[in-house]
This record gives structure tokens, sequence and C-alpha cells, in this order.
């Protein structure tokens, strides 16, 4: 099971004019290409390599695909220099690196956007997680559950805050005590809840690389870059779920202060580095004890207590809709699935964690699997942690080989069936094989 298969990345918070048309020609697909090409040539020296690669561009209307190399079986054919091909019903599609037909491939969705630098961020930032291996990062996957948590929440947006001035600072000088600021509520955070600087680490060293090389060979230039940043951060507050998306924002604000003192910092980073640490190092950050009657003080200059009221009310409604999803996937009638070789499809905008034995809610979700294909629009499903089980409502009808839920349809293969237990609840099973009458049976019969 590929578990990273179908993890999106979206230009989280940025907005932009996306071509519409239905059909796109070899001209712009090769082109898309060549601006790709000559981006990652021109930056090799960033990791030392050149990362272009295998890319693969899907039309979600159509499922059919188009890349700039062959893959290594052959499905895809050459037409007017673009391979082209169909997207098999199985294979979620979504911005993500992917195996597939023998090629490792960064796989982006269509339409793009019509901005060449908006285009080449994404495409590179999907080729980095192709090459990352070779660079010596194994990505990992990590839960950061307690981003959703009250005291998570309002210290990660403190130290989104403090990177938000940071941007907006006229001297260097005054942006790295605001940077000196992010850290010491980012270090804080970490010290309550164990564990958290492995976690979140996990996920900057995934993402958070990859996005800053997407911005870097993006052809922005250092105020375009910064005038990016800023809208980003200002919007990151807006997102409904932190647990997947503070990495794309993190390491790209550190990274862009850090590139103007030494360009070449990211070629210190391994799969080892700390980058709370690494970060605290390269800013300045002392490492004395932080006792939170200083860190508290600390807030008042970045709406402490502002963001601290806005989290407690959340904390309330969003204990409601916990409570809400608990009985819902616990106590009523449901669809219990077992995941076998699973990939998946996902906003990570929109994850909704509940206690760490239970599993994470999400609520718009494309999952295939063995036994077919999940599509949650609304509603939610339930993700266990071990990713091995997922859970939707109870259906409302069943129709061959078409099941349909609230908020959700499943595409059965042929070979499995939804049974009902004795408790009212549903599972998928693979249906019991019919043995063929003999000569002998056909006599009794």
């Amino acid at each position: 099971m590929n578990l990273l298969t179908g993890i999106w990345f979206t230009a989280l918070l940025i907005t932009t004019n996306a071509v519409q048309a239905s059909h796109y020609s070899a001209d712009s697909l090769l082109l898309y290409f060549r601006q790709v090409e000559e981006a990652t040539f021109r930056h090799h020296t960033l990791w030392d390599k050149d990362i272009y690669g295998p890319i693969l561009l899907v039309d979600t209307a159509t499922r059919e695909v188009y890349a700039n190399l062959p893959d290594a079986d052959g499905v895809l054919k050459l037409d007017k220099g673009v391979y082209r091909g169909v997207l098999p019903k199985k294979i979620t599609f979504s911005n993500t690196d992917i195996q597939w037909s023998g090629t490792h491939w960064a796989m982006i969705t269509l339409p793009l956007s019509t901005g060449e630098e908006d285009r080449i961020d994404l495409i590179t930032h999907e080729l980095f997680h192709v090459a990352q291996p070779s660079l010596g990062f194994e990505p990992r996957r990590e839960d950061n559950n307690h981003l959703d948590l009250r005291e998570g929440r309002i210290y990660l947006r403190l130290e989104m805050t403090a990177l938000e001035a940071a941007l907006k600072a006229r001297r260097f000088n005054r942006a790295e005590e605001h940077l000196r600021n992010a850290l010491i509520f980012r270090k804080y955070r970490q010290m309550l809840f164990r564990g958290s600087e492995t976690t979140e680490n996990s996920l900057e060293q995934l993402e958070g690389l990859a996005t800053y090389t997407g911005q870097i060979m993006s052809g922005r230039n250092k105020w375009q870059w910064r005038e990016y940043l800023i809208r980003r951060v200002e919007q990151f507050e807006k997102i409904p779920s932190f647990v997947r998306s503070f990495a794309y924002e993190t390491v790209p604000v550190y990274g862009f202060f850090l590139y103007q003192k030494d360009n070449q910092w990211n070629k210190e980073v391994d799969e080892d580095t700390q980058f709370t640490e690494f970060f605290s190092e390269a800013f300045g950050v002392d490492r004395r004890i932080l006792l939170q009657s200083y860190v508290k003080q600390v807030a008042e200059e970045y709406r402490g207590r502002a963001i601290a009221d806005e989290e407690a009310k959340r904390e309330v409604s969003n204990n409601l809709l916990l409570d809400m999803y608990r009985e819902k996937f616990f106590e009523q009638p449901r669809l219990e699935i077992r995941l076998e070789e699973m990939s998946m499809a996902f906003d990570l905008q929109t994850l909704i964690p509940l206690d760490e034995d239970e599993g994470t809610v999400y609520l718009t979700i494309t999952l295939s699997d063995n036994w077919g294909i999940l599509n949650v629009k609304q509603g939610g499903a339930l993700l266990r942690n071990d990713w091995r089980w997922v859970i939707v409502s109870a259906p409302i009808e069943i129709n061959g080989n078409n099941v349909i839920g609230e908020g959700w349809v499943i595409e059965l293969d042929e070979g499995y069936e939804i049974n009902k237990n004795s408790q009212g609840d549903y599972q998928i099973s693979k249906k019991m094989a019919t043995k063929p009458l003999s000569d002998m049976d056909e006599l009794f019969y």
C-alpha cells in the first residue's frame, strides 16, 4: 500500500485563473513541459540535481492523460510530441507523485493556472517529491492532530502571525526579531505536546521542502515571492484544518529569510535535521527554558488575547461537531470497509481528527481499493488511524454494483458484495465462489 498516494498538494490559499478549455492542444502541453524543463535546469544547483522527470497531466473530466515521457509499460502513445493515454478508473487523480505503469510520475490535474509562475511552482513541487528519495529524504506519514486542539491552534496561529509580521517588516533586523518570536511560539507549542517536534518535522520535511523548491523554481523575483508569501500567510488562519496544511507555509517563510542570508542553506538539511533547532540556530534564538508568563507576554504583540478568545469559542463548537461524528460512525448503523491495497485523494484542508484511537474524518475523499471505488462528496468518511478501515454511514440503496449512501457512492468490483451483520452494520466481502455442478451432481438434482 502506498500510503502517500493521492495526498493532494493544493495551491493552498491562492486563487488563480485557470485554463477552462476541455481540450488541450499539443502546442500548449509542450509549452508547459518546456517551461518546467527550463526552470529545473536553471535551478539545478538548488539540490545539485536537475529534478526534471516524468510528468503526467490528467484531464479530470475524461481521465485522459498527457505525459512528457513514455511509461515503462508502453501504455501511453506518442502523438504530436506528447504521450497520451487514459488513466484506469482504479487510479485516483490529484496533485501528487504516483507509481503507475512502471514509472514514478509527478501527477498534476488539469486545468493548470494561466500564470506561468504558478504552473511551474505546482509542477516542480511534485517533481521534487519524485526526486525526494534520491536526495536522501524518505517520506514519512505522521499525524499532527494536536494542531486541531485549542492550544495547538493558538500557538501555531501565533507563530504564523509573527511570520506575517516578519514578511511585512521594512528592515531585516526587525524581521529577524519577529522570526525569533515565531520560533518561541513554535518551541513552546512543541513543549506542550510531547512528540510533536518529531511529527511536525516529518511533514515539514515532506511538504515544506517541496513547497520551498517549487517557489524557488517558479521564476518569481524576491519581491514577487515576498508578496506571494504574504497572501498565503494572511489567509492561512481561514483554513478549517491545520493538521496537514501548516508545513506548506512554515518552511517557505523561514526559507525566504534564510535565502537572503545564504541561498545554499537547504543543502545543510538532511533527513535527520530538526527544523525547530535548525531555524533557532540560524536566527539566534537562545536555549533558555520558556516560561508560560514570558510566552504570553510576547503573544500580546501578535493578537494573543484575541486569538485565544477565538479558539476558546471554536473549541466549544468543535467538540459538538466531534460528538456528532462519533455518534454517526460508532453508534449509528454504518458500513465498515477493510482496506487492502488502497490509494486515495482528499482535500487536506478539511480533515477533522477525533481521538487517537478513533481516526480522522475526511469530509471529501476518493478512495480506490480491490473492492472498488468510494467517492465521498459530503457527510464525510472516517479513516481509522491504522489506515486499515474506512467507515461511512449505512447504505441507502444497493443496486447491483452501485451502492449509495448519504453523501457517498461506491462502485463495487465484480466479485464483491455488501452484507449486513447481526448488529445491523454493513461490510464489503468477497462473493462466495459458486462450485460448478459435476455430472454426478446433475443426476441427483
